[in-house]
């Protein structure tokens, strides 16, 4: 692995880089299918670095940087549907086909909304620790009010929050959730750090009230969505099975979607098991598509 983030530091030093108005858009490689990664709020597009060394050898690769991000210059307003209407326009503009959309989480949230515009030519989704209506993860029979208390719980804290209770509350959370590698950690809590809290508190709450199963129920693309049964299974003692099916049901029928469970890694399973990422990743793009 540390042969590929060799390849990525070589790359990077060519790169060629598209600025829109809310998204930094840098292209590493221009021959194949364009794969377009999307990262997780207030993170960098380096979360990628090993994914994309492994598939820029054979697809055109891009790496996406949302504004108010790891030191973005900021917007101030309609975060997610800016990030959206930007990529959107970058597809357009480069005339971009069969293009496979990746994202983590938040990364996820965006590509699912992006795919939503049929004239664009979207042949995948790759989808990681995401859920089409996030609110439901927390509480199943959430109400409006009580949605907009937590809205209101979230800005209050991320915005009203010392320097240093902000980076101890990261990295305990991190260390508990995100990633298995001290390394990982300390990358993820320094992206924060560098991020707008104003952008991290209003993406995160954009994504809370989003309810995607509409767009999904008619569903054409066909997506891969990776889940970690990591804390089912320490906290829960649930085994992967019916971890799977309450999946299904939180995705509610939708058509077209494949899922990869794993025991072994938290949330950002890319960063934590990249080789087995790749290889669910592959075996997903390498079947053919009928009837979109």
């Amino acid at each position: 692995m540390k042969q590929l983030f060799f390849i990525v530091a070589l790359l990077f030093s060519t790169v060629q880089v598209f600025a829109q108005n809310a998204v930094k858009v840098t292209s590493i490689s221009k021959k194949g299918n364009p794969i377009i990664f999307l990262p997780h709020i207030g993170c960098s597009s380096e979360m990628w670095k090993d994914i994309a060394a492994y598939y820029q050898k054979i697809n055109a690769v891009y790496l996406v940087d949302f504004a108010g991000f790891n030191g973005q210059r900021p917007i101030d307003t309609l975060y997610t549907d800016t990030y959206v209407n930007d990529l959107n326009r970058f597809i357009k503009k480069e005339k971009l086909k069969n293009v496979i959309l990746v994202g983590q989480n938040y990364g996820a949230f965006v590509a699912i909304k992006l795919a939503s515009d049929k004239t664009l030519n979207i042949r995948n989704i790759i989808a990681s620790d995401f859920y089409p209506k996030l609110s439901m993860v927390l509480d199943p029979t959430i109400t409006i009010e009580k949605l907009e208390v937590m809205k209101k719980g979230i800005r209050k804290g991320t915005m009203e929050m010392s320097e240093a209770d902000f980076t101890a509350a990261l990295k305990q959370t991190t260390e508990m959730m995100n990633f298995t590698s001290a390394e990982d950690v300390n990358r993820f809590v320094q992206w924060q750090q560098k991020s707008d809290r104003k952008t991290l508190a209003e993406t995160l709450c954009e994504q809370f009230s989003g309810n995607l199963l509409p767009d999904l129920r008619e569903n054409k693309i066909p997506i891969l969505v990776f889940t970690t049964s990591y804390f089912a299974k320490k906290y829960k003692n649930m085994p992967i099975p019916e971890a799977d099916k309450k999946l299904n049901e939180m995705y509610a029928g939708t058509p077209n979607v494949t899922h990869a469970i794993t025991e072994d890694a938290k949330d950002f399973m890319a960063n934590d098991l990249p080789q087995w990422f790749i290889i669910e990743m592959d075996k997903f793009l390498k079947q053919p598509i009928f009837g979109k």
